[in-house]
């Protein structure tokens, strides 16, 4: 009997361990985790002023994000319209999506990228989540992610040079088994040519539950704006997971505020005169600013920055929307 029971019990171990190797790996080849896609759409008309606009999408899922419920396909279809309208009617020239989904069971199969292109040039794509399985929401069981293919895009309407995925730091304290199934957190690095100038975007979401992870990735960010900022027009993008360090004490956005090259497009003034219009999280009822757009004053001149209101409950976070001029060198 207790031969049977230890088979038993070395059975179930095996299959626990075959079921975790499989769950926690991918089903893309390493050089399919960043590519450039070209759109086939004309280049934009030349122009004196742009825009760029940072938009953690929440893979569309609204307010149901990360709840441990299913979403409705038809809430999918819907907010997948919603947006389509929105872009249509704000135009943006540069938009980098953070959270969005290139074909996860958890959105229907939906390439969102394919879905959101209408009007670009070019895609980039990075992927910083690819499983087979993530035990998450933690539960119940029926709504874990099970196949999950996703991560950040920066859609442009203007040529990109070059661009590259950038690895961030991950929770080394959290177990094995955490890392095992997580995300990668990245830098998307592109380069425009922007009326034959050359202007580069760093399109990024940190960190959001480790505080001390998140301040070890904005300080590898600091080392990408640093490789730049000299050279070239640049502005940093994206969800920082973390509040105004003049709202509340936050070391991640304080060190780029500090930079004497870097400016916020929503300033300290700005902020502190109405705090809820600059609320990007969440959709429901805003409470707190978690997105930003920095960018290199001497090079770069905002003409109207806003927080996306309208955007409604397409995702749990609002867009941030600049438009800018390049001023002359």
């Amino acid at each position: 009997m207790r031969i049977v029971l230890f088979y038993i019990f070395l059975s179930l171990v095996m299959l626990l361990l075959v079921f975790y190797y499989w769950g926690s790996s991918g089903s893309i080849n390493q050089n399919q985790l960043h590519q450039e896609v070209s759109l086939k759409t004309n280049q934009r008309q030349s122009s004196d002023t742009f825009s760029i606009m940072t938009y953690n999408l929440g893979y569309l899922s609204g307010m149901t994000n990360n709840l441990p419920q299913k979403a409705s396909k038809e809430l999918f279809d819907n907010n997948l319209v919603a947006i389509q309208v929105l872009l249509n009617k704000l135009q943006p020239d540069i938009l980098g999506l953070q959270e969005i989904d290139y074909h996860a069971h958890r959105s229907y199969y939906t390439n969102q990228l394919d879905a959101l292109s209408k009007g670009y040039q070019v895609g980039v794509k990075s992927i910083n989540w690819d499983k087979n399985y993530v035990p998450f929401p933690y539960w119940p069981p029926a709504v874990h992610f099970r196949k999950m293919l996703s991560g950040q895009a920066i859609l442009s309407k203007f040529p990109v040079s070059r661009s590259e995925r950038i690895v961030l730091p991950g929770p080394g304290n959290a177990p094995f088994y955490y890392r095992a199934f997580y995300l990668d957190r990245l830098i998307q690095v592109a380069e425009l040519s922007i009326n034959g100038k050359a202007v580069m975007v760093l399109n990024v979401h940190l960190e959001a539950f480790d505080k001390e992870t998140r301040e070890i990735q904005a300080q590898e960010v600091m080392k990408a704006v640093e490789l730049y900022i000299n050279k070239l027009p640049l502005m940093l993008i994206g969800d920082f997971n973390a509040r105004p360090p003049f709202a509340k004490e936050q070391l991640t956005n304080e060190m780029f505020l500090e930079h004497p090259l870097l400016s916020l497009a929503v300033n300290r003034e700005r902020y502190l005169a109405n705090e809820p219009a600059h609320f990007t999280f969440d959709t429901d009822f805003p409470y707190e600013k978690l997105d930003y757009i920095f960018y290199s004053h001497q090079k770069i001149q905002p003409v109207k920055v806003s927080t996306v209101t309208e955007a409604g409950e397409i995702s749990d976070h609002l867009p941030v929307l600049m438009e800018f001029t390049l001023l002359d060198q």
